[in-house]
C-alpha cells in the first residue's frame, strides 16, 4: 500500500515538472531575420511549385527579387507618437488615399513585370500556383455585424455557411 502510495507521488511529481519544464516561455520563439524569412519563403515556393534542381537554381534570385520588389510596393505606415490618437485632416485623408492607390498601381505592375519572367523559367500551371491569391481562409459569415445571432447550421469545410433564419440583416 505504501508502495503504491510513493509510486503515486512520484508519478505526479514527475508530470508536474514535466509540465513546467514545457511551459517555460521563450524557448519556441525565435525572431527570423528578414533573409531568413525570404530564405523561408523561397523554399516553401520551391515545394509547392515540384521544381527540379536546374529550375529551382534559377528561380530563387528571381523570386527573392520578387519579394523584393512586392514588399517596396507597400504604402509606408504613418508613425504616431505612442498614446497619440488624433482625428485625421481631409488633406491627410486624401492624401493616405492617393498613396494607397498608387502603392496599388505599383503592386499590379510588378506583379506583370515578374509574371513575364517568371514564365520563362516556369510552366504556365506553376505560374498561376505562384501568384494565386491566399485570400481568407474562413467562409463569410452571414452574421458578422450581429455576433448576438445565433448561428445557422454548420458548412462543410470550404463551404460557407448557410445564412441565418433569425438574423434579418441575412435576409435582405
Amino acid at each position: 500500500m505504501k508502495t503504491k502510495r510513493l509510486f503515486t507521488a512520484l508519478m505526479m511529481a514527475t508530470m508536474m515538472s514535466c509540465g513546467i519544464i514545457l511551459a517555460q516561455p521563450g524557448q519556441k520563439e525565435k525572431k527570423l531575420t528578414p533573409e531568413q524569412r525570404i530564405e523561408m519563403q523561397v523554399k516553401k515556393a520551391q515545394k509547392r511549385l515540384l521544381l527540379d534542381e536546374e529550375t529551382a537554381a534559377k528561380f530563387a534570385p528571381l523570386y527573392k527579387e520578387y519579394l523584393e520588389a512586392m514588399k517596396e510596393c507597400k504604402p509606408a505606415p504613418k508613425q504616431l507618437q505612442k498614446g497619440e490618437k488624433k482625428e485625421l485632416t481631409d488633406a491627410e485623408i486624401d492624401q493616405m488615399m492617393q498613396d494607397r492607390f498608387a502603392a496599388r498601381k505599383k503592386l499590379v505592375e510588378t506583379q506583370e513585370t515578374y509574371y513575364k519572367k517568371f514564365k520563362k523559367i516556369l510552366n504556365i500551371r506553376q505560374v498561376e500556383v505562384l501568384f494565386k491569391d491566399n485570400g481568407p481562409k474562413r467562409p463569410h459569415r452571414p452574421c458578422i455585424n450581429k455576433p448576438q445571432c445565433p448561428q445557422g447550421p454548420k458548412a462543410k469545410m470550404g463551404e460557407a455557411p448557410a445564412p441565418c433564419k433569425q438574423c434579418p440583416a441575412s435576409q435582405k
